[in-house]
Order: C-alpha cells, then structure tokens, then sequence
C-alpha cells in the first residue's frame, strides 16, 4: 500500500537536522552519552526518563500540533529500555523493593503512554515490537489504518542498544536512535509518497538494525531500500515529494 510521509524528525546523538541525517554513515553509528533536550516534556517527568524514552519524546513532540482528535499512534521499539529492565531485575535478585517510578517506566509502552498523557491522545494508541521486523512491522500497521479509513497516522520508532549485560546476545548493529514519521491516506503538499512490501527472506540478514538502514536511506536521495531480516525482505520505495 502506498501512503505518505507528510512530516519526519529523527534524533540520534550529533544528529538531528535532515542535513546531518544526510549525512550519515551507518558505518559509524554514534555513540555517546548526549542526551535530546525533549523541551516540550515538563522537568519533573524529563527527569526520571532514560535517553530511550527521551528521544522518543524528542521527535513526536514535533508532530503533536498536527495530530487529528482521532489520530491514532503506535510507538515501536525491539527492545525496549534494557538497561532500566536490567536495574530493576538485579534489585529483584538482591530481593530489594522495586521502586514504582521505575517499573512504571520499564514497560514496552511507557514512551507512549507519557505521550498520551502530555498531549491528552483519546484516539488508539499501540506499543509493537517484532523481532527485527519492528520497525516494518510499524509501518504495516500504519498502513492498516490508514486502508480502514484514518486520515493519517503518526509512527514514532525509538531504540537503544542493548544494556551491557545482554550485549552477548546481540544480533544486529544498533544505535541509539528515534524516528518520527507522521502518514497520511493522501497526497498533501510536500508529502513524499512511499511503498513498502515485503516478501520471503532472500539472502544474509543485514548486519544493521533494520532502523540504522532506513535513517540511512531517508536521509539519502536513494528512490527505494530494500533490506533483508532474519525473517523477510523489505522494500521500501518512494517518489518525488507533491508540489
């Protein structure tokens, strides 16, 4: 199904703006300890947030103006916030109380959940994770609801690489990243027309996260990506932005 791209934002650490996203190497993913601004998250909440829920804040924070009383909203991610989860589970086996704060911030859909709240969303919200499909996994829901008749659809993807405990168990390159991407049912100025299919896995897996390839991609002037997981191929393909 085709839909469009009519906003996007994405934050990692040193990139920000659409001409540093093009300039990206996926070849050297950023690394560090910056953290977004997420100006738009009051003090006290920004606060007890990870970089993972930070980001993710960060970039759908730019869509919120734009957003329908009936927009519906899916925040995705792999893995979620590891290294919170980590935290929580060494107290577990020290048998120490769990902090509240915490455990309410660990689970898969807490980014979404804040946002929700700050922006008072009324319309369906999703949190997903699929393996190293998520992210296209993601858009494939959008795309259902924009088929079964919403205007638009706002996707935001966050990921942080695994905590270091689990870092023995990595499959992919991954960095630190979140993606805003607000679809729409049609065409609107400036909005970039996009396809994505998918089909039966065709070859090695790449070695990146399926995110680090499409930022790398977007960012790009390329006309179509396609990338293999350890399940499917996916291919995204786009055509020049409406006039």
């Amino acid at each position: 199904m085709q839909v469009w791209v009519s906003q996007w934002a994405a934050w990692a650490p040193g990139i920000a703006s659409a001409q540093q996203w093009s300039a990206f190497d996926p070849e050297q993913l950023p690394t560090g300890d910056d953290m977004p601004p997420a100006a738009g998250v009051p003090a006290m909440t920004r606060r007890r947030l990870t970089r993972w829920g930070r980001q993710a804040l960060e970039v759908a924070d730019t869509m919120a103006g734009a957003l329908g009383g009936d927009t519906p909203v899916i925040f995705s991610s792999r893995h979620g916030d590891t290294a919170r989860t980590y935290k929580l589970l060494e107290s577990l086996a020290r048998a120490e109380a769990l902090s509240p704060n915490a455990f309410s911030l660990s689970v898969h859909n807490s980014a979404l959940g804040l946002f929700s709240i700050l922006h008072q969303v009324k319309a369906p919200t999703l949190a997903l994770a699929a393996g190293r499909d998520t992210l296209a996994a993601a858009w494939m829901e959008a795309a259902s609801w924009l088929s079964d008749g919403s205007s638009q659809v706002l996707l935001v993807h966050t990921e942080e690489p695994l905590a270091e405990f689990y870092q023995r168990y990595a499959d992919e390159r991954d960095m630190p990243a979140a993606l805003a991407l607000l679809l729409t049912a049609g065409p609107a100025s400036g909005a970039v027309p996009v396809e994505l299919s998918m089909s039966p896995a065709r070859g090695p897996a790449s070695a990146n996260a399926l995110s680090v390839d499409f930022l790398h991609w977007w960012g790009g002037s390329e006309p179509a990506l396609e990338v293999t997981t350890d399940q499917h191929s996916w291919r995204w393909s786009r055509a020049l932005a409406v006039a």
